[in-house]
Formats: C-alpha cells, sequence, structure tokens
C-alpha cells in the first residue's frame, strides 16, 4: 500500500472553486510557473506516488531540488487558500484584519488603524472572539502609548476590558475540560455498564457548570452546556431529559443563525444528535421534521457537505432498518452510498466505520453474505483508535456470524479468541457475549448441519436464562439465528 503525501492530501481536498481559483492566481503569478505542472500531476494520481513523479519530471530543473518544489506548491496552494477563505469565516477576516492593525501601525497610520480596530471590536464581540478582542486591546494601547495619549480614565477601562475577556474565554476552557472528561468517560463505551458508572456520571452532572446555565459567559459555553447535557443523560438512560437539552440546543442555534453561518459543522451535531434520538425512540414524525432541516439548509463548504452527506447516510439507512425495508436500503447502499468513496478524505472516519457497518448488517440480514463480507471487511480495515468500541464489538461478531454463513469455520476459531481478547480489554464481556461466543466457536468444528443442530440444542437453554439486554451488542440477535438454524 502507498503512503499517503499532505500536498496529495491537500490537493485532493480541494474543491473546484478552489482549483479554479488557484490555476487562476496562478497565471499571474510572477516567475517560473512549472510547479503547477506538478500540481497537475499529484492531482491525477489516485494515491501519492513519487517515483513516477521523479520520472514524469526528470528533465525539469527542480527535479534536483524535488522537496524544495514540493514545499514551493504547498505554500503558494496555503497563499491562495488564504485568499479565497478570507470573505467565507468571519475568524479568518478578523485575523486578516488584525495584520492589517499591525502594518498600519508599524507604518505610523494610527488613524486608519484604530478605524479598523473599532470595525474588528463590533465583529469579535458578536461573534465572541475573546482572544481577538484582548489582541485589539493590545494594539489600541500600543496606539494610544505612541500618541502619548494614555491616562489613568483609559488605562482603567482597557485593564477592565481585557478582564472580561479573559474571564469569559476562561469559562469557555472550563467547559472544554468538561468535555474532554466526558469524552475519556464515554471512550470505552457509551453505555453504563453498572452502578458504580452511573454514579460516576450522577456526580458529574451535578457540577454547577451543568446545572446553572447562567454560569456560561458565551455562545459557546452555552453550546457545550446543552451538549454535555444531551449527550449525558443518554448514555445514563434518561432520555427524556437528553431529548429536550437535544432539542433546546438546536433552538438555540436557530435564534443565533450567524453561529450557525459561523461554524455550520455546530449546526450538523445538534441536527444529528437530536435526529439519533428520535429514530431509537421511533419517534418518527419528529425524526422526519429533523431530517428535512438537515436536508434543506445550504452548506457551503466542501467538508461541510461532506459532513450533511454522511449524516443524511446514516440516517436514511437507519431509517430503513428500524423497519426492517431492507429492500429500499440496498436500493440507497447501492444508488446513494457508494458514492460517498469520492470525497472519502472528506468523512468523519467515525461515519465512514458506521456507514460501512450497518450496509453490511443490512446485507446479512437479506441473506447476502458475499456483499455482507464485502463491506465488514471495509470496517475491519478502519483501525483508528477513536472508533466507539461498543461498535466494533458489533462489528467483529458479525464479521464472525458472515464466516459461519460462508462455510469459512477455519477462520472462527481465531475471529472468536480475538474478539473474547477485545472484549475483556475494553471492559465489556458479559456473560451473555461470552456464552454467545463459545457456542459460535463449538459449531465451527464441524460441517455437518445435524451435530450443529445438536451444539445448538444443548447450549440454547442456558443463553436464554441470560439477560441479553446486558450485551455489548444491539443491532445484531444472536439467539434468533441461532433458532433459525435448527428450522
Amino acid at each position: 500500500m502507498k503512503k499517503t503525501h499532505v500536498l496529495h492530501d491537500l490537493i485532493h481536498s480541494l474543491s473546484k472553486s478552489e482549483k479554479r481559483f488557484i490555476r487562476l492566481n496562478a497565471q499571474f503569478h510572477q516567475g517560473d510557473k512549472t510547479y503547477m505542472k506538478l500540481f497537475d500531476a499529484i492531482e491525477r494520481q489516485k494515491n501519492y506516488d513519487e517515483e513516477v513523479l521523479k520520472v514524469k519530471f526528470r528533465n525539469e530543473k527542480f527535479i534536483n531540488q524535488f522537496g524544495v518544489a514540493k514545499n514551493y506548491l504547498q505554500q503558494f496552494i496555503l497563499k491562495q487558500l488564504r485568499q479565497y477563505h478570507a470573505g467565507l469565516k468571519v475568524n479568518i477576516e478578523c485575523k486578516n484584519l488584525l495584520i492589517d492593525i499591525e502594518i498600519l501601525f508599524w507604518k505610523g497610520q494610527y488613524n486608519l488603524a484604530k478605524k479598523i480596530i473599532l470595525k474588528t471590536t463590533k465583529i469579535a464581540q458578536r461573534y465572541d472572539f475573546f482572544l481577538v478582542l484582548e489582541e485589539l486591546n493590545y494594539w489600541e494601547g500600543r496606539i494610544h502609548n505612541a500618541l502619548f495619549k494614555l491616562n489613568e480614565t483609559y488605562k482603567t477601562a482597557l485593564e477592565d476590558s481585557s478582564k472580561q475577556n479573559i474571564q469569559k474565554y476562561l469559562n469557555i476552557l472550563q467547559y472544554r475540560e468538561l468535555i474532554n472528561t466526558a469524552q475519556l468517560m464515554m471512550k470505552e463505551s457509551e453505555l453504563v455498564r453498572g452502578e458504580d458508572e452511573k454514579d460516576r456520571y450522577n456526580a458529574f452532572l451535578k457540577n454547577p457548570l451543568l446545572t446553572d446555565i447562567s454560569l456560561a459567559q458565551s455562545n459557546e459555553a452555552k453550546y457545550n452546556y446543552y451538549v454535555l447535557n444531551g449527550v449525558l443523560y443518554r448514555v445514563i438512560g434518561c432520555m427524556e431529559k437528553s431529548e429536550a437539552f437535544r432539542k433546546q440546543l438546536v433552538n438555540f442555534l436557530e435564534a443565533n443563525p450567524h453561529l450557525i453561518e459561523e461554524n455550520p459543522i455546530h449546526y450538523i451535531a445538534a441536527l444529528h444528535n437530536v435526529l439519533t434520538h428520535f429514530l431509537v425512540n421511533h419517534d418518527y414524525p419528529e425524526f422526519n421534521k429533523y431530517l428535512e432541516k438537515l436536508k434543506t439548509f445550504n452548506f457551503k463548504m466542501p467538508h461541510e457537505k461532506a459532513s450533511v452527506f454522511s449524516s443524511l447516510c446514516l440516517f436514511e439507512l437507519g431509517y430503513y432498518m428500524e423497519r426492517k425495508d431492507y429492500e429500499k436500503a440496498i436500493t440507497f447502499i447501492e444508488n446513494t452510498i457508494t458514492k460517498y468513496e469520492d470525497i472519502n478524505t472528506l468523512i468523519n472516519i467515525q461515519h465512514s466505520f458506521l456507514l460501512n457497518y450497518h450496509a453490511a448488517l443490512i446485507y446479512f440480514n437479506v441473506g447476502n453474505y458475499k456483499n455482507a463480507l464485502l463491506w465488514i471487511n471495509k470496517v475491519i480495515n478502519i483501525t483508528s483508535r477513536n472508533l466507539r468500541v461498543d461498535v466494533k464489538a458489533a462489528a467483529f461478531l458479525l464479521n464472525i456470524l458472515i464466516h459461519h454463513e460462508l462455510k469459512n469455520l477455519l477462520l472462527i476459531p481465531y475471529l472468536v479468541k480475538s474478539t473474547i481478547e477485545f472484549l475483556k480489554q475494553h471492559h465489556l464481556q458479559t456473560e451473555f457475549d461470552k456464552k454467545c461466543l463459545l457456542v459460535l466457536l463449538a459449531l465451527s468444528k464441524t460441517n455437518d448441519e445435524k451435530q450443529q443442530q445438536k451444539i445448538i440444542a444443548k447450549n440454547l437453554p442456558a443463553l436464554e436464562k441470560l439477560d441479553k439486554t446486558t450485551s455489548t451488542v444491539s443491532d445484531i440477535d444472536v439467539i434468533q439465528w441461532l433458532k433459525h438454524k435448527m428450522i
């Protein structure tokens, strides 16, 4: 497998309009333009292959300093992207205005610098850019010093403003710390696995920052307040509270459309969370209402569009699966999901993982085990450590069942062993899961269907006595699968 390369990834992440902008500006760029030949060659490579490039450009001067040429091209692309995106994001606009202010200060153009400071301050205050506000205070102070206008009144006002900015920013950091702690708590599983763990979550939820929204001093802090409560109450099983916070988050963002415009990913995530809730709880009218919001919102950036596309695919598939409408699900996979390969590098790896898993599960449910294997292999090949371990466990079990159906029995002992080790490693193994895996292991020792039925008949009563709701795997009913083998 060929290695990826940052320049290759950067070029392939560009939208058509970004590429057009870069090529247009390259025409007016002074000096040697052979670097654009390198741009075009890398763009045509599906996988980065430096040796092929070196052969192709062996007669070009830059081949003797190929690393320098690549770096030059990368810097040129980034410079063009800065220009292209300057008017698309307010945060980028503010940073560019700060550069203008600094340049004007060093040129002694204080009056113009003060005008830009006033303009930037209004923008930064609206969007809660507290660090930008603090830097504006810094340059305003420098200008007053340069003009010998610093006095006690101004000094006090400047210091008070700085203290407020820093205090509000520290408040944001407090919420970010809570998010990091919550993510670590949920890293092993998004399900509470005992009373001790539930007590930990309940204690965490008593933090004043999570019980009193008036302590959230900015829009970002309020956003994090709603997100944390919505997620954590779901984890401990308080679905009504979770639903309320998820809906409040969507309402909060829709009441502040400028926040959505600046960071649409937050809005996508908010809709994703509320859609997940209504789908799991079979509230289809509410599900369809919020799904329509996701479908009709005009997202502009390629990354945003990729995120929406993968979210829509997940929910469309989830909807068909909940209703067991596998025919529509397969049509959707074949006509829509396969297209996401074109924007694979932009799609959240968690979404990619779940899409592949759900596709495998659907093909398994209709008995198309070859296609199920094709999709489950895509799941297994995603090795990121940041994936949900409970879904990975479900994928490992589904993989075993698929190989059983395909009569690849020699693989089963290894797969069962590795799955048990994975469950133990992540403290996910329950008595039910362990018993299921041991039954599957026993079935792999014979090809004879009658012998397999005897093994099932012997183990099924004990398995049915165990609480299957404790299983890490909720998408696959192993007991029903075993009973089907008895027919």
